[in-house]
């Protein structure tokens, strides 16, 4: 057990692969003493600390007082990076930092580097365009803050592998958790598991029921106002457990808690969570303080990746996901955020690399017409699977594992086995999800008539979750991608003649408090069977004839022609399609 004497350059690139992209390797890993943008840098004025740790690189500072300034600095280079001219100037003013980070695009100029003169030069790194300036440089220094004065034990990445750490050390199986009693991190040792350690993996926090009981006895409130380990006997079939907090300047950012058998013994392990409780500071500060824009960062990364853009580098790189590989992406109706943590675990579990996402509507990358925003996965296997096979492992995972209740649709696009073509299984997996949406819709209103006793049979009651492939729901898949041609065509000619009748309709219906744009779709869902019509819409024949007139007046056009009436669906499709 021995401190660190500061922050290293190789933890630097570690600890900033979602904010920096290394462009050249760390040929000599020295110590990290200073941060700034590049116009605070002295350029002249030399200091005393800092000094690089090999002969090499040291003369070459000493040699020149600027670069003796710049030894040990990473320097952010606002400036924008527009050629290998600029890129070797900028290379030539910082000599001697230890690294430089660039502005977003600056590897277009890299080549085939070389430092000039042979000289060995700065690390290089890129700013991703996910992140801001301000954000990389407070992540910085909250790295070199946190590594001062900080315990190296153990040496790692981040809190699974601490949780893995401290179960292997201990024989217990641990949690680490933050304020808010949600897991962060868990390992198990053995197969059996209690009760409250089951549901709390499986839902990814407390239990509400044993935080009340916590609450109630006193036992959480000791733990958040003691700096040592706080014990909790067993009691039934619930193991002892060993708690520890850990505290930023006095502030409570989360807690280590340790379930063991009676063959452990207690001393040793808490002995183990008192060295861990200082390990884990640092890597919980960066987990909390890297959360509200992690998600915004990962999820523009992989949207740029379904987007299919000409330069997939930076974001490839972010996610670690190599150009060739064995790709599919599965799209998820909308899931309220409080449920994507608990969904994103239980993913995880059918594909451990399964890169998530968040995606909102209007980032160019789904199909052309509306639409909700969706859960993007990206899955990457180490064998080529069939699109089928991918569903029914989902549909595994999900409906052994996920609370009751939760109702999730999604579709799988076609696997791909390059990168670049990931964008188009995207795509397909959009519009499989939206099929299965608009089935599962129609689906719940027969039953809701059957429950009303409007209707001879109930329908089937679905699975809680449901998923599809393009197979699956070809012919709604093909309605779909024709609505959104047909609404690109009308919108590049700039006009709306397809979709001119389901509007016009739309505005009748909204002047008068009519639906006659509903009995249309009615009308089409029953393939013009008028007694199947009216008894959906719960109107008398006559009725329905009347409007059927009323349509006709109002559009030109009529369902009994059927050139007319093709036009009358189309329209409709569109017009529903673009305000999905």
């Amino acid at each position: 057990m021995t401190d660190t004497a500061g922050l290293r350059l190789s933890r630097v690139l570690r600890d900033t692969e979602s904010f920096l992209l290394p462009l050249t390797e760390v040929a000599h890993d020295v110590e990290i003493t200073r941060i700034d943008f590049g116009f605070d840098m002295p350029q002249e004025d030399a200091l005393d600390g800092g000094a690089a740790e090999n002969s090499d690189h040291a003369a070459a500072a000493s040699a020149d007082p600027a670069r003796r300034a710049r030894a040990g600095a990473v320097v952010l280079i606002t400036d924008a990076v527009h050629s290998r001219t600029g890129l070797e100037a900028i290379l030539d003013e910082h000599a001697g930092a230890a690294a430089l980070v660039l502005p977003p695009g600056a590897h277009a100029h890299l080549g085939d580097f070389e430092a000039p003169g042979g000289q060995q030069g700065p690390v290089l790194l890129e700013r991703s365009p996910h992140v801001t300036w301000s954000e990389a440089l407070v992540h910085l220094r909250q790295l070199k803050e946190g590594a001062t004065s900080t315990l190296a034990w153990p040496d790692v990445d981040d809190l699974s592998a601490l949780a893995a750490v401290i179960a292997d050390l201990t024989g217990a199986s641990i949690t680490i958790e933050d304020p808010a009693s949600r897991v962060l991190a868990h390992a198990n040792l053995g197969d059996e598991l209690d009760e409250i350690r089951r549901e709390t993996i499986l839902t990814g926090a407390i239990p509400a029921w044993r935080i009340a009981e916590l609450e109630e006895s006193g036992f959480l409130d000791t733990v958040r106002h003691s700096t040592d380990v706080v014990e909790r006997r067993a009691a039934g079939s619930s193991p002892a457990r060993s708690v520890i907090a850990l505290r930023s300047e006095g502030e409570l950012i989360g807690t280590i808690w340790a379930a063991y058998p009676s063959s452990v013994d207690p001393e040793p392990l808490r002995e183990v969570l008192r060295d861990a409780a200082r390990a884990a500071l640092p890597v919980m500060l960066r987990t909390l303080r890297r959360s509200p824009f992690e998600k915004r960062i990962r999820r523009e990364a992989l949207g740029g990746i379904l987007a299919g853009p000409a330069d997939l580098g930076p974001s490839a790189t972010l996610l670690a996901l190599p150009f060739a590989g064995h790709y599919c992406a599965l799209a998820f109706a909308e899931v309220a955020p409080e449920r994507e943590p608990v969904l994103r675990f239980h993913l995880r579990a059918a594909f451990a690399d399964a890169v998530l996402a968040h995606v909102e509507p209007g980032l160019g990358t789904g199909p052309t017409a509306g639409g909700g925003a969706h859960l993007a996965v990206l899955v990457q296997m180490s064998e080529p699977m069939d699109a089928e096979v991918i569903r029914d492992h989902v549909l595994t995972t999900l409906r052994r594992s996920l609370p009751g209740g939760d109702r999730l649709a999604f579709g799988v696009g076609t696997p791909v086995d390059r990168l670049d073509e990931v964008h188009r299984s995207w795509t397909e997996a959009v519009y499989v999800v939206d099929a299965v949406q608009a089935r599962l819709n129609s689906a719940g209103a027969a039953r809701a008539d059957a429950e009303a006793g409007l209707a001879s049979a109930s329908a089937e009651v679905p699975e809680a979750v449901t998923g599809a492939t393009a197979a699956d729901v070809a012919a709604e898949v093909v309605g779909l991608r024709v609505a959104d041609a047909l609404r690109a065509a009308d919108a590049g000619d700039g006009g709306e003649r397809v979709v001119w009748p389901a509007r016009a309709l739309a505005r009748h219906d909204a002047n008068h408090n009519g639906s006659l744009l509903e009995t249309l779709r009615v009308y089409f869902a029953t393939v013009g069977n008028s007694a199947e019509a009216s008894r959906r819409l719960h109107v008398h024949s006559n009725s329905l004839r009347h409007r059927l007139g009323r349509i006709e007046e109002i559009t030109g056009l009529s369902t009994a022609e059927p050139a007319d009436r093709l036009w009358l669906e189309l329209s409709v499709l569109t017009h529903d399609r673009a305000r999905s």
